[in-house]
């Protein structure tokens, strides 16, 4: 069972933009947030990322993942309307439509 942080998310982003920020050493945001430098530069690792992510994307244009999920989803649909047919072809050939 995941554990609960003790810091809220407003928080976590606070001690990455510390991190980021440069105006503190490592050392000092650690003291500041009592904290650990792994944990400290796994949220600086973690803000980066996300930010790599989202920079370049216009906005309200979804990402690669939700294009490949609703071209599933289409995909499926169309499977289940196949499926649906030929069902009610074969109900209607033993007469029981």
């Amino acid at each position: 069972m995941a554990r609960a942080s003790k810091f809220t998310d407003e928080q976590r982003l606070e001690i990455a933009l510390d991190m980021l920020s440069g105006k503190m050493s490592v050392s000092e945001v650690c003291r500041k947030w009592d904290i650990g430098s792994t944990y400290a530069y796994k949220l600086k690792d973690r803000a980066t990322e996300l930010l790599r992510n989202g920079i370049g994307k216009p906005p309200g244009r979804p990402s690669g993942e939700v294009e490949r999920l609703r071209k599933k989803v289409v995909d499926l649909e169309q499977l289940a309307g196949d499926q649906a047919l030929v069902i009610r072809y074969l109900k209607k050939k033993e007469g029981h439509i």
